[in-house]
């Protein structure tokens, strides 16, 4: 395999010396997960897109968005753009699978931290594949389903950044709500990391949907949601999951992402959590310590005066764009 791969690079002119010692470093480092289970990734097109020079690689125009794939020396960028606006939805690391550029996906982790077990987990929206890939590579027991609703992202993520459906992983395409109402199957976790146009779909921030992502958890499973900070939409989120689970912990990504964890079990404290994070960590060994994470829930969360987004009511768009009340 690693000679194969290296061939790709053997054939082209005027390759960076970087890019084959880092192809060489990606297939052994691969070598030592793929002993452990199935290859999530297919790293021969992660090689290939290593090779090719920085710059864009494709315009993709799918039924919902205008997709974007750009290379940054060892980085696969994917940006939708909307309007002349640009929002970066996914980075990967073409020379180190495990690695996660972007701080929030780091911080999404933190809900493994919650649930007794993590046999299946659940992912709403898909990007480049980043979470089902680190989470794949890392906790080969686990099936992971991954919804995305526009077919497009997911035929760029398997051409691009080389994400391979399992016989414990699978894409699908839909919806994220009606997948949620038409599949009865209960998650260990629920990650929801949705946007469309730059925002959250509303329906994916309301009173129902939170309900609906209760009744699809096991017992003392977890929903993790990624939301903008500092805006009046972050406090209305946080308010109607509130209104819904018992626990909702936050822990913020230091880049304008919160995540927020929601729980229907008591909320752990510091002890416990640390307790869960040492053990975890060293049962799948994953790069972004469970006991760093651990750490960044916020001590001293808001209880902002919002509104409770409903199906009847849920104006994120403006709420997205308007400061937060607090202070």
């Amino acid at each position: 395999m690693i000679a194969g791969l290296l061939m790709i690079f053997a054939g082209r002119r005027r390759v960076p010396v970087y890019a084959v010692m880092i192809a060489a470093c990606l297939v052994a480092v691969a070598a030592v997960h793929s002993a452990l289970a199935e290859d999530v990734v297919d790293q021969k097109i992660r090689a290939e897109m290593l090779a090719k020079k920085d710059g864009r690689l494709a315009h993709i125009e799918s039924e919902y968005n205008s997709i974007f794939i750009t290379k940054r020396r060892t980085e696969l960028v994917l940006t939708t753009q909307v309007k002349g606006e640009r929002y970066t939805e996914s980075i990967a690391n073409l020379a180190d699978p495990d690695d996660l550029p972007m701080k929030y996906v780091q911080a999404m982790t933190a809900a493994l931290l919650y649930p007794p077990e993590l046999k299946r987990i659940l992912m709403i929206g898909l990007g480049g594949g980043s979470i089902p890939i680190y989470l794949g590579r890392f906790m080969p027991e686990a099936t992971i389903d991954t919804v995305e609703i526009d077919p497009g992202i997911i035929k760029a993520a398997k051409e691009y950044f080389g994400i391979r459906e399992t016989s414990r992983l699978r894409y699908i395409a839909s919806d994220g709500r009606v997948f949620l109402n038409r599949n009865k199957d209960a998650y260990d976790v629920i990650f929801v990391d949705a946007f469309l146009n730059g925002y959250v779909p509303f329906h994916l921030l309301t009173k129902e949907f939170f309900t609906l992502v209760k009744q699809r958890l096991t017992p003392g499973g977890v929903a993790a949601f990624n939301v903008h900070d500092g805006t009046r939409l972050f406090d209305s989120t946080l308010v109607t999951l509130r209104a819904v689970f018992a626990t909702v912990d936050l822990y913020p990504s230091g880049a304008y992402e919160t995540i927020m964890v929601a729980t229907d079990t008591p909320a752990l404290d510091n002890d416990a959590l640390k307790a869960r994070a040492e053990t975890l960590q060293q049962r799948y060994q994953f790069r972004f310590a469970m006991t760093k994470l651990a750490t960044m829930r916020m001590k001293k969360p808001p209880h902002p005066k919002a509104d409770v987004l409903t199906d009847d009511f849920a104006p994120v768009n403006v709420y997205d764009v308007t400061p937060s009340k607090r202070r």
